[in-house]
């Protein structure tokens, strides 16, 4: 993911995407802003993702395709979900792992977690390079 998301900078020249709402909220210094933010950002959003992208859309899609085929037409769509062109490879990377994850685990408690702990760590970078800019 860091590879791919190294390369997506150089390919985009670092004018990747970043969540609209995080300048906002780092920018009023809100405790309580941060606080919904973060949780719904690390926890709430990643939940809701698996439940629709691994729970749902990518068993539905392995009746028509492979689990491979599966894995990475639902990793597009997630990607694409997010709306943001300039960070569909990592976002699509990053799907095609929780697709994989889910595939060998059975588990969507695995992906679910996995993803709780990305957007985090993102979110915790984000908000130390924030808050030092």
């Amino acid at each position: 993911m860091v590879v791919v998301s190294l390369f997506n900078q150089q390919l985009w020249q670092g004018r990747g995407g970043s969540n609209p709402i995080l300048p906002i909220a780092l920018e009023d210094r809100n405790s309580l802003a941060l606080g919904v933010f973060f949780f719904t950002a690390s926890v709430a959003a990643p939940i809701f993702e698996e439940i629709m992208f691994r729970g749902f859309l990518l068993p539905s899609l392995t009746r028509y395709l492979s689990p491979w085929g599966a894995i990475l037409l639902s990793s597009l769509l997630f990607a694409v979900a997010h709306l943001q062109l300039s960070e569909l490879l990592p976002l699509a990377t990053l799907g095609m792992v929780l697709g994989f994850v889910y595939v060998r685990s059975g588990n969507l408690l695995a992906p679910m977690l996995l993803h709780c702990l990305w957007n985090s760590g993102t979110l915790v970078s984000l908000f130390v390079l924030g808050s030092t800019i």
